[in-house]
């Protein structure tokens, strides 16, 4: 039987809608009932069915059952008008493809939620249908440069890289629709129009002297966060996982110009490259084994975890440095030294951990001896009292704040290493985390 959770049927989201069109909700619009097995087992039958033909006998290509408005909509897919694409290769060439879409045989009415189409206006930085991207020249607002090697004078250049100001979907919209969830039962949506007046006092300057300003409350997911049981380090784009900036989360926004609209800006920063101009978000931490149990796991194989974590709580009220506790957690062999480049970049412990065991089959497999004859242990791990050691990595960072710190976990103990400009390095070494003192 073939399954999907809420992550895998969220990721590529944005990819599967850059066409939709963007509307309003209705919020207030009654709640559906739940699903039931009874439904569930009709459904199939009813599915089953429309992939036969009724009037000729014959075999369709499909069928497909849609969730809308507290009932399930059934229908038939049939083969549609053949199109024509186009696809450029690596070397150059330029490949004719036809592809044959499917259609409806019964479109669903539409849901009682949707309300009024969001207004647009085409991204003036690409072309739809092309790989035309606005050059380098032009940056910062300037003019298209004559003697440009990449453009020639023309303003755009090809780019195999989405839109830097659509995300890739040629449109700017002045609505940015925000969902948050806990992925259980708590729900906010959030309505950001362009133009909105808003009191939004200067908190920075970023070097080439764009003023950053910061939105009141309402425009913070962080405090939003809060409401629905979560904490800001929780957040993260239900479309990959990846974790939301410091931009949305604290309301920051950098104008481009002195007097420039902020809401505007912070509408198309929170709406660049999603369907619709939509950014769903949701609050709940990932789910993780403690990191005892990683370390357990780790000495069992005769492996090294490797725990990473740098803490910037000290730049909390600086908009344009990183803040907070970023982490790193991964498993590789017992032998392999820290790389100076592995920078921590997960907001929380849990998100790192998580990350962690879903890489976990690729590291104990990349951690296997390339040669054949080179022997290995015997996996093992006996009764061996393994402490929780995120307090004692707590009390490093802290010690050495704004720098990363390293800690190896092996057979033999641990090691602490710290990232300093020429490098790592070894600052302590000892037995268990709770042995030593840094210096």
């Amino acid at each position: 039987m073939s399954h999907t959770d809420v992550a895998g049927a969220l990721t590529g989201l944005a990819a599967r809608g850059l066409a939709a069109p963007a509307r309003r909700l209705r919020p207030d619009s009654p709640r559906p009932p739940g699903v039931t097995a009874a439904d569930v087992n009709q459904l199939e039958r009813r599915v089953l069915t429309d992939c036969v033909d009724p009037s000729s006998g014959d075999d369709l290509p499909g069928a497909q059952a849609i969730w809308r408005d507290g009932r399930w909509w059934h229908s038939s897919l049939r083969l549609g008008e053949p199109e024509e694409v186009l696809a450029e290769q690596p070397t150059g060439q330029v490949v004719r493809r036809v592809r044959v879409p499917l259609t409806r045989g019964y479109e669903p009415p539409a849901p009682s939620w949707l309300g009024e189409p969001v207004d647009w206006r085409p991204c003036p930085d690409c072309r739809t249908g092309s790989r035309l991207r606005v050059c380098d020249c032009r940056l910062g607002g300037r003019t298209a440069q004559p003697d440009c090697p990449h453009c020639c004078g023309a303003g755009l250049r090809p780019s195999a890289f989405p839109c830097f100001t659509c995300g890739g979907t040629h449109r700017l919209h002045r609505t940015a629709l925000v969902t948050l969830t806990d992925l259980r039962h708590r729900v906010v949506h959030l309505a950001w129009d362009a133009g909105m007046p808003e009191v939004a006092p200067l908190v920075a300057t970023q070097p080439a002297g764009k003023p950053v300003v910061q939105l009141p409350e309402r425009y913070r997911l962080g405090a939003w966060a809060a409401a629905l049981g979560g904490r800001p380090e929780d957040l993260a784009d239900a479309d990959g996982g990846h974790a939301i900036g410091k931009n949305l989360r604290d309301g920051y926004v950098t104008l481009p110009w002195a007097g420039a609209d902020p809401v505007g800006e912070y509408v198309r920063d929170a709406g660049r490259g999603g369907a619709a101009g939509r950014l769903i978000v949701t609050v709940a931490p990932p789910e993780a084994s403690p990191l005892s149990e990683l370390v357990r796991l780790a000495l069992g194989l005769d492996l090294a975890l490797v725990v990473s974590v740098c803490d910037d709580r000290h730049n909390g009220s600086d908009p344009l440095l990183a803040d907070g506790l970023s982490w790193s957690v991964e498993i590789a062999p017992w032998d392999a030294p820290v790389r100076p480049d592995a920078f921590p970049c997960r907001p929380s412990l849990v998100a790192a951990l998580a990350w962690c065991a879903e890489c976990l089959t690729d590291a104990v497999a990349g951690a296997v001896p390339p040669d054949p004859t080179t022997p290995i242990p015997v996996p093992c791990s006996g009764p061996r009292d393994v402490a929780d050691p995120e307090q004692e990595l707590l009390r490093l960072a802290a010690k050495h704040a704004g720098q990363v710190v390293t800690v190896r976990f092996t057979r033999a103990g641990c090691a602490v290493h710290r990232h300093d400009d020429d490098g790592v390095r070894l600052i302590a070494e000892a037995r268990d985390l709770r042995d030593f003192s840094t210096d």
